[in-house]
């Protein structure tokens, strides 16, 4: 089984709310000490009042260099002082204060006070990086719910077994087992990964396991130089001494980036395709309180075995497909490319895999 070597890094938090702080206070707070990059209270505070306006329209959260104002139909109805302190306690106090006049003075804001503080989060979370999302609950914010269409296929073509993921969710691993113990005559394996957004990060680094049976499959590092994750393998492999092939293009994402990038760095597979999309990030719930509501803040990022960063990067595959089919050697590019429906890559992964049809 997979091991994880170190662990610095809290990957899933909740937000518990003290009956004397304020729950925005908590919030604050969490996504200060969580979030990747260095950020002020003042300015989540600032964009989370932001959000009234989604609720009335008639609602404006005014910001000047010493002050907050709230106002009613272009009437100021609220003046606070920012504090004089960048603290959480602080500005979720303020908060409450202006959230509490918001709903006296506005019918609408007083309806829909039960989802006052989502809708402020989903105002807060624009100002983040592009990963970081609000999610209506965290089923879906962690990826349990997946999408209609079928997520996985396996079949044989000639002598190899291909298998589809179209995303990674909790049965990923399972059906992959069932798959390698139905098809055991299979003298080859082509996983393909065109067009997977990824989905749960911790079943591709299972799935990984499965395939190697020893060394880093990937690691995690946060802001601070001493949060950091390794996951290792170290059981047999199950597909040990046969060829393995992976197609990838440039909507292969996160956990599909993390399968690949770990069974081509430890010299297991042969990637084809185009440059992937570059999306690892690493993401931290928090529940909001108290109606609900998930923030998913980008508290670090997946690294490849050897170090290097897949965000905003991506992985160059081995046979690269973009334009005139080429095999990639040091310091080559291959831009990414929509490749799904492509059978140039299948073509390239059955010269790869030198079987037969």
């Amino acid at each position: 089984m997979m091991k994880v070597l170190i662990v610095l890094i809290c990957l899933l938090g909740f937000a518990a709310r003290a009956d004397d702080v304020s729950g925005w206070a908590n919030t604050y707070l969490q996504v200060k000490s969580s979030y990747v990059y260095d950020i002020t209270y003042e300015k989540m505070a600032v964009a989370a009042l932001k959000g009234l306006k989604d609720l009335d329209a008639n609602l404006t959260v005014g910001n000047d260099n010493r002050r907050i104002s709230l106002y009613y139909k272009g009437k100021v109805v609220m003046v606070e002082n920012k504090p004089e302190n960048d603290t959480a306690l602080e500005w979720g106090a303020m908060t409450d204060k202006i959230i509490a006049m918001a709903e006296k003075v506005s019918p609408k804001a007083e309806q829909r006070n039960f989802e006052i503080n989502s809708i402020m989060a989903q105002e807060m979370v624009k100002i983040l990086d592009e990963d970081s999302k609000f999610y209506e609950d965290a089923d879906e914010a962690s990826g349990l719910k997946v999408r209609n269409h079928r997520q996985f296929a396996a079949r044989m073509d000639g002598d190899a077994l291909y298998i589809k993921i179209a995303a990674f969710n909790k049965q990923t691993k399972n059906e992959i087992l069932k798959a390698l113990n139905e098809y055991e005559n299979a003298k080859g394996l082509i996983l393909d990964l065109r067009a997977s957004p990824g989905g749960m990060l911790g079943e591709a680094i299972k799935i990984a396991d499965l395939f190697l049976d020893e060394g880093i499959i990937a690691s995690i590092k946060g802001k601070k130089t001493d949060e950091e994750v390794y996951y290792v393998a170290e059981e047999d492999d199950w597909f040990a001494h046969k060829p393995i092939v992976m197609l990838v293009d440039g909507n292969s994402a996160s956990a599909a980036e993390v399968l690949t990038a770990a069974l081509q760095e430890q010299k297991r597979a042969t990637v084809i395709g185009t440059g992937t999309k570059g999306k690892g990030t690493v993401q931290k719930l928090i529940n909001l309180y108290p109606e609900g509501g998930v923030l998913a803040i980008t508290n670090g990022f997946f690294m490849t075995p050897s170090g290097k960063k897949l965000n905003k990067k991506g992985i160059v595959p081995d046979i690269c497909t973009f334009g005139e089919v080429q095999y990639i050697n040091n310091g080559k590019k291959c831009p990414p490319d929509e490749r799904e429906n492509s059978e140039t890559e299948l073509a390239e992964a059955k010269k790869a895999l030198n079987l037969s049809e």
